[in-house]
Parts: C-alpha cells; structure tokens; sequence
C-alpha cells in the first residue's frame, strides 16, 4: 500500500472514529439537552445500591420522576447546601407507609433493595413519625416526591421520613450508572 492510500485509510479510520464518538454523545445527552456529571458518594447511605466511594453518573434536568428511580435533590441546612442522592419512593398522589423497613407504595411492597444495619436504631426524635421501620399511609401531595435512602437507619440524613414530601423543583439530576467502583472493580454499570 501507498503512503498516500495509507493516509487516506487512517483520515477515513479517524473521522468514523470522531463521527462514533459524538453519536454516542447525542445519544447519552438526548440531543445535548442533558448533560452527565459524575458524582461521589460520600457515605453508605444508598447501600446496598450505591456504596461509599462509588464514583456515579447522573444527568439533568430529572424530566419525569418515576417510582424506583435515584435522584439528586438540593437539601440546604445550617452547614451549606449539598446535592443528596435518594431514592424517589412515591409520586404526587401516591400513598405510601412503611412495614419493617420496606416501602409499601399504593398498598403494594416496593422491590428495589433496603437494608437495615441496626434493628435498635429504629427511634429517632427527629423522624416525622418516631419510628423509622413502620408508620401507616401518608399521601404525597401535588408538585411534590417521597424520597428514602436504601440504608433504612441513617438517623439524621435527610430523606423524607425526616422532611416530609419533598418538592420535585428540588430534584437536581438523575443517577444512572456507577462509573467506577473501587470495591467491586467495575467500571459503568447501571444502576438498578
């Protein structure tokens, strides 16, 4: 083969290779209207689905909350503002209670994962019901989400046994999948 053939074959292998690469962006970003950001995840409260010093992507603006799905919200307190990753529990309009640590949504057990580290620790002065494990039906009002984390007896974290409904103009980004583990050594996988 010529150098000037060769030339030609590696500029055709470069541009399918550059043309690959922004398909793939439209198709992460839908169109460049949603942008990925990657995330770390500070403490255990989203074990077992999201573990501490999880690297994870998550995208913005969150469209339409589904039930299941993670989301970032925006919690402002005394020591600043921070980006809390939780799971959306129950839309506007759904009821919701708590038997043993799972979420009953609309009469129906919720089947995305939970644990529950400490039985004990199931009191908290600062839940809206006292107890963390068990509380009978609520229903989420308009413009508003049930979020909860998946480590049930993080006491003083904000989900919304502790907030009440939190309001969907406070969901910040969607997460959908760890980009790196150093635990389980994974790099991108979805998040379920």
């Amino acid at each position: 083969m010529t150098t000037g053939r060769l030339r030609l074959a590696l500029l055709i292998t470069v541009r399918g290779a550059l043309l690959g690469g922004v398909a793939v962006l439209l198709l992460w970003t839908r169109g460049f209207t949603r942008w990925p950001q990657i995330y770390f995840m500070t403490g255990p409260s989203m074990e077992p689905t999201v573990r501490a010093r999880e690297y994870f992507a998550a995208t913005s603006p969150v469209r339409a909350p589904r039930r299941g799905m993670l989301v970032l919200f925006r919690y402002e307190d005394e020591d600043g503002v921070f980006h809390v990753l939780r799971r959306v529990a129950a839309l506007p309009g759904d009821t919701i209670a708590m038997r043993d640590g799972r979420a009953i949504v609309n009469g129906r057990p919720a089947d995305w994962p939970f644990r529950i580290l400490v039985p004990a620790a199931s009191r908290s002065a600062l839940a809206r019901a006292g107890d963390l494990y068990t509380w009978p039906d609520a229903v989420v009002p308009p413009d508003s989400v049930f979020l909860l984390s998946d480590t049930r007896d993080i006491i003083g974290w904000p989900d919304s046994r502790f907030l009440g409904p939190v309001a969907t103009a406070s969901l910040v980004a969607e997460a959908r999948r760890i980009v790196w583990s150093p635990e389980r050594g994974r790099l991108y996988r979805r998040i379920r």
